[in-house]
């Protein structure tokens, strides 16, 4: 049960406003003043409880929050966490700071952060929430990282160097960037050696632009390898075409097959064939879905019904059950009729 405050100082990460914050750790722990132990967070549980509950946390200035805001004196927000993730060594939040929490930030004018949460009253403490955060310079947790740790910023722009990365670019994108390049350079590599065994080269990759270079001037150079490469792109056009049409005919020759079953079995009249078979070939599924639904004519007392004879013209009654059962405009059936019989 969620019963019980606790704050603890938690060492920021680094220098200038930075992106994410560390708000617990991933283990067990206790502050230097005694409070705790405090059980392993359950970070995903602590992520769904801020997603569930929907609302920004506050970033003040040594709890002005709990301590000045509550005597009724200001307590303005330094920044906003508007984002919870767990990670494996514990939970970060993203702050979208205030121009007055960066200008702090820039000015190192804090070096450390101080996590509100509720936890339950009996040992070993177990978290349930996080409140709000508060920049201080008095930790009480002194076993992370420190926001001015001097070994780690050098690092991390070293690595912003390397990678041509934006100086505010954070260490998960500076991991990120790693990755991505040790990604490519296996791809390169793999590509490298196939282009080589294409060559008949080994080596690096300045032996396989030399073994290309000589089988292209060895083949006609340039002007050859263009015109067959133009053959080969007229004849892929050339095949596209031809798969085009086949599936065209395929389509056509399966929606004649559905709808003359269909006006076999009574669902639908002759004078609609072609234009069935038209939507069929745009939509199969959905023709075929629509025909299951259909009452056939036969079902309804109107018999087997024939085609009007070559010539006729004329609307029955069995035609005006026939358009009334589908839905049929009289005139545009009428004007089939007429333009079959021509």
């Amino acid at each position: 049960m969620k019963n019980a405050l606790a704050t603890h100082s938690i060492a920021l990460n680094a220098s200038g406003a930075p992106e994410w914050l560390q708000l617990l750790p991933a283990t067990e722990f206790s502050g230097v003043d005694g409070r705790g132990p405090y059980a392993a967070p359950d970070l995903p549980a602590l992520v769904a409880a801020f997603n569930a509950a929907g609302r920004k946390l506050a970033v003040d200035e040594n709890h002005s929050t709990d301590l000045a805001g509550k005597a009724g004196h200001p307590a303005p927000a330094r920044g906003w966490i508007v984002a919870l993730e767990a990670r494996a060594d514990g939970l970060y939040g993203r702050v979208e700071w205030t121009a007055a929490g960066k200008a702090l930030m820039d000015d190192r004018a804090y070096g450390f952060i101080s996590p509100v949460f509720m936890h339950t009253r009996t040992k070993p403490y177990r978290i349930g929430s996080v409140e709000r955060v508060a920049l201080t310079n008095d930790p009480n947790l002194t076993f992370l990282k420190s926001l001015n740790a001097k070994e780690d910023n050098a690092m991390l722009e070293e690595l912003r160097e390397a990678l041509g990365l934006p100086e505010t670019a954070t260490e998960t994108d500076a991991l990120a960037a790693v990755k991505a390049a040790h990604t490519a350079s296996g791809k390169y590599e793999a590509l490298i050696k196939r282009v080589g065994k294409i060559a008949e080269a080994e080596g690096d990759e300045d032996a396989v632009v030399t073994a290309l270079q000589s089988r292209l001037e060895a083949t006609g150079g340039e002007d050859e390898l263009r015109k067959q490469v133009s053959s080969l792109s007229a004849t892929v056009t050339s095949l596209n075409s031809q798969i085009t049409t086949l599936q065209s005919d395929h389509a056509r020759e399966k929606a004649e097959t559905v709808i003359d079953a269909a006006i076999t079995g009574g669902k639908l009249v002759p004078a609609l064939r072609d234009h069935y078979i038209a939507r069929h070939q745009k939509d199969a599924e959905g023709v075929e879905a629509e025909l299951k639904l259909m009452p056939s004519i036969h079902g309804g007392g109107l018999g087997k019904r024939k085609p009007p004879e070559a010539g006729t013209t004329e609307i029955s009654a069995e035609d005006e059950k026939v358009m009334a059962l589908m839905g049929v405009d009289k005139e545009a059936f009428k004007k089939q009729r007429e333009q079959e019989a021509e």
